[in-house]
């Protein structure tokens, strides 16, 4: 009887549980969480309800065998250089241009960004997606942003080329 009880209890009591928490700022404009309000300002924050867990594809449980696992689909990044355009034209007498890439999907927190310039790392790996480059030979450049984690390469950027102009003077 205390087991049936205890096995009620333990099923019923998490969808009664729910959590109350209070904002407010304080006078020096410290925003301040807890689960009392505390402050005569505390408003009520209002969290939706969390997500329905995943069971997999709606098959009888009769017709699937244990062996059956169901598979997450991985979100898939994409990596991309948004400037300079490929077959650009730079013209800088200091050898100075700004990479810019796009990131579509999440970058997960261990994962970074190394640029590749004419196939070399360029720089120390970061998470952002913008790199000033300075003092680069003129002539004709390649490059490509890969994201990296645990060593490995997970997307990569299609290699664009530029051609970087730096003005000479000429002796007459």
């Amino acid at each position: 009887m205390k087991s049936a009880l205890i096995l009620i209890l333990c099923i019923v009591s998490p969808l009664s549980w729910s959590i109350e928490i209070y904002t407010w700022v304080d006078e020096k404009g410290m925003q301040h969480f807890s689960d009392h309000p505390d402050s005569p300002q505390a408003s009520l924050i209002v969290l939706p309800d969390p997500p329905a867990p995943y069971l997999g594809d709606e098959v009888s449980p009769a017709t699937r065998s244990f062996s059956e696992t169901p598979t997450l689909q991985p979100i898939r990044l994409k990596v991309s250089i948004r400037t300079p355009t490929h077959d650009t034209t730079i013209r800088n007498n200091a050898g100075n241009f700004d990479v810019v890439g796009h990131i579509d999907g999440k970058l997960h927190v261990s994962a970074k960004l190394q640029l590749l310039l004419d196939g070399k790392v360029y720089g120390a790996p970061k998470s952002t997606p913008h790199w000033s480059l300075s003092g680069i030979d003129r002539g004709t450049h390649t490059l490509t942003i890969q994201a990296q984690q645990n060593g490995k390469v997970i997307a990569s950027s299609n290699t664009i080329t530029v051609h970087l102009h730096r003005a000479s003077v000429q002796s007459p």
